[in-house]
């Protein structure tokens, strides 16, 4: 009985490595942030589509990780004060 243990384990050790390697294929905030810089205009004010992109980010109230590390960037570029980070349900 025992012996079956290990073998259980292994079968689920593969699914788990394909979820990571899922994340992992994911954008980072920080290459999202530089592909929108190289999409705007060069007449573009910057200040204001970064303010635009965290209105709509605001709106959509998207709770991850990665989309609040991209919130605060586009505040950087927008010269505003990043709000706090939120931090499981609190």
């Amino acid at each position: 009985m025992t012996n079956s243990v290990p073998h259980l384990i292994l079968e689920v050790r593969p699914a788990l490595e394909e979820v990571d390697q899922a994340k992992s294929e994911l954008p980072r905030p920080e290459d999202v942030l530089a592909q929108w810089l190289l999409a705007l205009p060069p007449e573009a004010d910057v200040e204001s589509a970064a303010r635009a992109q965290i209105a709509m980010i605001d709106r959509k109230d998207v709770q991850h990780p990665d989309v609040e590390v991209l919130r605060t960037l586009l505040c950087a570029m927008a010269g505003e004060q990043a709000r706090p980070v939120r931090q499981g349900n609190l």
